[in-house]
């Protein structure tokens, strides 16, 4: 008994972990992958089903059927519902004042004073040591505007 509750703990461990991993994976990645992990699961959910009721079988080709022939219908709902409206936020072009915010210096900063700062920022920020890829990106950013 002793010997199944640690693997179950060491089995929830192992998913966390995993979930954790999917959860902060880039906006793309992220939206492929869920979309796998949801075809699976309702993959699973059906055969779930046809191991208790064996006529859900003859039941798959209609749902097809009917999602085939309504699927103009289901885009337009999704359009309506699920998208966002992108062209009411703003640009996310930076302005230089917003440059130098972004990389602590005052107005007028030298290019030395930028590419050290930079640099400085760029050390605790980046994708490989377990930093975010939209602050290296506003670094990114924020630099070339200033230098460029």
């Amino acid at each position: 008994m002793f010997y199944y509750i640690v693997g179950i703990i060491i089995l929830i461990a192992i998913l966390m972990y995993f979930f954790l991993e999917f959860v902060h994976l880039p906006n793309q990645t992220f939206k492929k992958y869920s979309k796998i992990v949801i075809l699976f699961f309702l993959i699973g959910i059906v055969f779930y089903l046809m191991r208790f009721f064996p006529a859900i079988i003859s039941t798959i080709p209609a749902i097809f059927i009917i999602l085939y022939r309504w699927g103009n219908i289901l885009k337009f709902i999704a359009t309506i519902f699920l998208k966002k409206n992108y062209s009411k936020q703003r640009n996310s072009a930076v302005t230089k004042k917003e440059a130098y915010q972004i990389l602590g210096l005052k107005e007028g900063a030298s290019k030395e004073e930028i590419l050290e700062s930079y640099q400085k920022l760029m050390k605790k920020n980046h994708p490989d040591l377990g930093g975010s890829d939209w602050i290296t990106k506003k670094l990114n950013e924020a630099r070339d505007i200033l230098l460029g």
